[in-house]
């Protein structure tokens, strides 16, 4: 009953500062709409979205304030999951957990950025431009938001990449040498979430992510090798330990 009560103070917590968040993004929703149509008029000539309905204005200003939510207060999200776990674990897992929770974000942020700023605009302007001289192009609101919004999510969370092998090779599920075995397979399924995340299916977007996803795995392989000589260390440690208990108590 303890457990089930931290957590419900936490996803108290949670829900409290995200509704915060979404309600300040709804005020300021002139401005969250300018970040989000930026890419769009950096790589386009597009300067208006069309709604197809009365309340689709509003609509969509709700769902930008959600989405933003969402990504300004994922850090807080994230600080929130550790500080739940943390009181399970011992101090020297303790230590190690706050540098994972700020690289966590780090990683995250750095995925949104790295989407926002090079691939969205490669993307949306051979999108947008493809076919121009044929096609009326009209962007609806609803589409056009989901669409970057999900997409820019989907780098954050694919930008953690390392730090889930990481974890992984700390619960022993997976070690480096077999990530360094089926590197090659792993570069296959890396093409196929960068075909399918990427705004446009063209080499230059589909490069865009997966080079770094390649980068990513390999900084993952460097990580979980480092845990596992951690691992070993700590268990050649408390292996010596044992043997002097052993023998300055002998049976």
């Amino acid at each position: 009953m303890g457990h089930l009560g931290e957590l419900r103070k936490r996803l108290t917590y949670v829900a409290l500062v995200l509704v915060a968040a979404c309600i300040a993004c709804f005020i300021e929703w002139k401005h969250v709409f300018g970040v989000l149509m930026h890419p769009l008029y950096q790589s386009t000539s597009v300067k208006n979205l069309s709604v197809f309905g009365v309340t689709e204005g509003f609509m969509s200003i709700l769902k930008i304030s959600i989405y933003a939510g969402l990504i300004v207060s994922l850090p807080f999200i994230l600080y929130q999951f550790w500080a739940f776990i943390m009181p399970a674990l011992y101090e020297n897992e303790k230590k190690s957990v706050m540098p994972y929770v700020a690289a966590t974000t780090a990683l995250f942020l750095g995925g949104i950025t790295f989407a926002y700023f090079i691939v969205l605009p490669v993307g949306l302007k051979f999108l947008v431009n493809y076919g121009s001289r044929y096609f009326n192009m009209l962007l609806q609101a609803d589409k056009y938001i989901s669409f970057v919004s999900l997409f820019v999510l989907a780098f954050g969370v694919v930008f953690e990449l390392p730090l889930i092998m990481m974890l992984l090779a700390w619960i022993g599920i997976l070690d480096y040498k077999k990530m360094r075995k089926y590197r090659k397979y792993a570069v296959l399924v890396e093409a196929v979430i960068a075909m399918v995340f990427t705004p446009s299916q063209d080499p230059v977007s589909m490069m865009l992510m997966l080079v770094p996803l390649v980068i990513l795995y390999e900084i993952g392989i460097w990580l979980a090798k480092i845990v596992a000589k951690r691992k070993a260390k700590r268990q050649e440690l408390a292996a010596a330990s044992e043997t002097k208990g052993m023998e300055a108590h002998p049976v």
